[in-house]
């Protein structure tokens, strides 16, 4: 049997309307400088010099407290999702020989460590 590939772990980060979903890497996050209680998300423009980044809002909040609170909760979530994969990795390599299944949903347990979406503003 071989041994279990080198797991690749990717935080990604969803929008409070949960209608973007990215990888964490691909992003910057920020307060929106017009309202500091919507964070805004933004991308590079691409292969193409001449477009500049395109900007999406990530979560609005009643507060600039609210904002700040949510953008540390992310922050939180990245960290421990850092460690995770060095702990994970670890597991994964105690898991060979076991059934397709249980790592399945060993897979599908973890899959969830690994998503922060921006919660509401009454969640906060």
């Amino acid at each position: 049997m071989h041994g279990i590939r080198k797991v690749e772990l990717v935080m990604r980060i969803i929008s409070q309307s949960g209608l973007l979903d990215v990888p964490y890497e691909l992003i910057a996050i920020s307060p929106y400088s017009g309202n500091r209680a919507t964070i805004v998300g933004s991308f590079p423009g691409g292969n193409d010099l001449g477009k500049g980044d395109r900007i999406y809002i990530l979560a609005k909040y009643s507060t600039e407290e609210k904002a700040i609170k949510a953008m540390e909760m992310c922050r939180e979530k990245y960290a421990q999702c850092e460690i995770n994969k060095h702990l994970i990795q670890k597991a994964a390599d105690n898991l060979e020989g076991v059934s397709i299944t249980f790592t399945g949903e060993v897979r599908n347990q973890l899959a969830d460590k690994y998503l922060f979406r921006f919660p509401a503003d009454d969640e906060i």
